[in-house]
């Protein structure tokens, strides 16, 4: 499944001038004083029409420089790129120029702000005048995260050589957004029976939505009087036609809420960090899986490192991040889980105490969390933990969420590897593939 791109209207940005070759300065403050020495003193013709061809060809190719400095323009189709990890996506922008001269071999450059880029960085293009080309550049998106692209740059000259210049456009107007989302997987997990009224759409006539009507029918014996609609009835049919009776739509609501537990002190050190990876795709394969479905989505992102602390002390406290269950969330979720760096800046853990040899009776820290953000959950929302194993006593804990009646399952990775006997319990349980594009 692919994201669309957002594109925003195309903007001319124009370059601010930062570097000018030195071979060019030096015909300016050395060249042209002695050709104006030879043409004074020298009482020969051919010399001084020598000396005067080349003084106006010398200032002649310096106004063309600062003339193409002042008339080169780019655009960048997007502002914001979207992709899936392991994919590929393609960078475009416009090379224009908006004088009446040509620009002689144009190199236009842009910056791939660290993502793996095999070919097609650079270009270079002739631009006759009033003229533009379209410069397209490949960028894989081989670690999931947010990048900044650009600023891009170009290099011109006049058409001798003499003045080149470098063209560096401004990076807060001109760069742009490239988020890699986690890689792209499948999770397919049966809805739970949920309530009427809502916009997940469901094959049961009795789940119909009283506040959205669909079309409407002629009556027949059997329907009820509520659902005869008067005014259609006595405007269409007329006084002797059928009566017409409203048809609704047929829909569920229950809102997922994705609870991701990336807490990496609560994971086996071993593999940690591709079961934390592994996490976020799955994290990000129910959201796709919820958008397909027309489900209201929200996210409870649990993590340790990176976020600080709630009480202001910083560090590797740990922290929820609450998305609000509500339609059109999609985006920002993904963007979130592109921009998470569980292991914070450094890529480092700190190791406290293992939990797995922790055999004392409190909770893990995720667990407490979960409980205390569960409770503002709405009345019927699906609640999904993602992450490793827990204890048998947080499981057990976790119980007391369905007394609100929330809808709990439990999709977890290293249930083998962290070695805990889980009981069954009434709350589905899944365990996770390790990998692959399927997440069970």
């Amino acid at each position: 499944m692919r994201i669309n791109k957002q594109k925003r209207p195309e903007a001319k940005v124009k370059g601010r001038q930062t570097k000018v070759d030195k071979g060019g300065r030096r015909l300016l403050t050395v060249g042209l004083p002695i050709l104006l020495l030879f043409f004074v003193f020298t009482p020969q013709r051919p010399v001084q029409f020598i000396c005067v061809f080349l003084i106006l060809l010398i200032l002649g190719s310096k106004a063309y420089s600062e003339y193409l400095a002042g008339r080169l323009r780019l655009v960048r189709r997007d502002r914001e790129l979207r992709t899936f990890r392991y994919e590929w996506t393609g960078v475009e922008l416009w090379v224009e120029n908006t004088g009446r001269l040509p620009a002689f071999l144009l190199v236009a450059e842009d910056d791939s702000g660290g993502i793996a880029v095999f070919r097609g960085i650079k270009c270079l293009c002739t631009l006759g005048g009033r003229s533009r080309q379209l410069f397209r550049w490949e960028a894989y998106g081989s670690t999931r995260g947010v990048y900044s692209i650009g600023p891009a740059s170009l290099r011109a000259a006049d058409p001798l050589g003499l003045f080149p210049f470098v063209l560096i456009f401004d990076k807060d107007e001109e760069s742009a957004k490239l988020f890699v989302y986690p890689a792209p997987a499948f999770a397919g997990l049966k809805s739970p029976g949920g309530i009427p009224l809502g916009n997940l759409v469901t094959s049961d006539p009795f789940n119909e939505d009283l506040t959205r009507p669909r079309s409407l029918r002629e009556y027949t014996p059997g329907d009820e009087s509520r659902r005869i609609n008067w005014k259609a009835s006595a405007k269409i049919a007329g006084s002797l036609g059928p009566l017409l009776v409203n048809e609704y739509e047929s829909s569920q609501s229950y809102p997922m809420v994705l609870f991701l537990n990336v807490d990496t002190r609560e994971y086996a050190v071993k593999n940690r960090e591709q079961y934390v990876e592994r996490v976020i795709e799955a994290g990000a394969a129910l959201c796709l899986m919820a958008a397909r479905e027309r489900q209201v989505l929200g996210l409870i992102l649990h993590t340790a490192l990176g976020l600080g602390n709630e009480s202001g002390t910083g560090g590797s406290s740990i922290q929820a991040e609450v998305i609000s269950p509500a339609a059109f969330t999609l985006i920002p979720i993904l963007e979130r889980l592109a921009a998470l760096k569980p292991f914070g800046e450094s890529g480092k853990v700190q190791e406290p105490s293992d939990p797995v040899e922790n055999s004392s009776a409190e909770l893990m820290q995720s667990t407490a969390r979960l409980l205390d953000k569960g409770k503002t959950l709405p009345f019927g929302t699906r609640l999904i933990y993602t992450g490793p194993s827990l204890r048998e006593a947080d499981y057990n804990a976790l119980q007391t969420l369905r007394r609100r009646r929330l809808t709990l399952e439990f999709l977890v990775i290293d249930e083998k590897n962290l070695g805990f006997r889980v009981l069954r319990h009434s709350a589905p349980k899944y365990q996770m593939k390790e990998r692959g594009y399927e997440i069970l």
